[in-house]
């Protein structure tokens, strides 16, 4: 039995080192991570070259990535980790665009009023 209370959530599990490794990867080379198709992300591999991941669109769809670690462990290796922080980026930033376009035509559409009065 724990003392813990339910109103005081666990807190999360650590992160893993493929977690880490793929924030550290999406911090130093994210820019470099292309977005080529409907959830196929390219990205940079530390040795050089390039790696292509399947992010999950659907939730039935399954995550892939084609570097030796995810093909030889079938984990979520870094370069999928590295894709998923630059789509959440990405989502963020059209997120902010459109809400700074939503509130530029509430702003027009409140002073046209005033205008036509004029």
């Amino acid at each position: 039995m724990t003392n813990r209370s339910l109103a005081q959530p666990a807190p999360p599990p650590p992160a893993t080192t493929r977690e880490l490794r793929g924030l550290d990867l999406y911090r130093s080379r994210g820019a470099e991570i292309e977005h080529i198709g409907h959830g196929v992300y390219r990205v940079p591999a530390c040795g050089g070259g390039v790696y292509e991941v399947n992010l999950k669109v659907f939730a039935d769809e399954p995550e892939s990535c084609n570097c030796p670690d995810y093909q030889r462990h079938k984990q979520t290796c870094k370069h999928v980790y590295a894709a998923t922080v630059a789509r959440a980026k990405a989502r963020m930033r059209a997120r902010t665009v459109q809400a700074e376009r939503t509130k530029a035509r509430a702003s027009r559409a409140s002073l046209a009023p005033l205008a036509a009065a004029l």
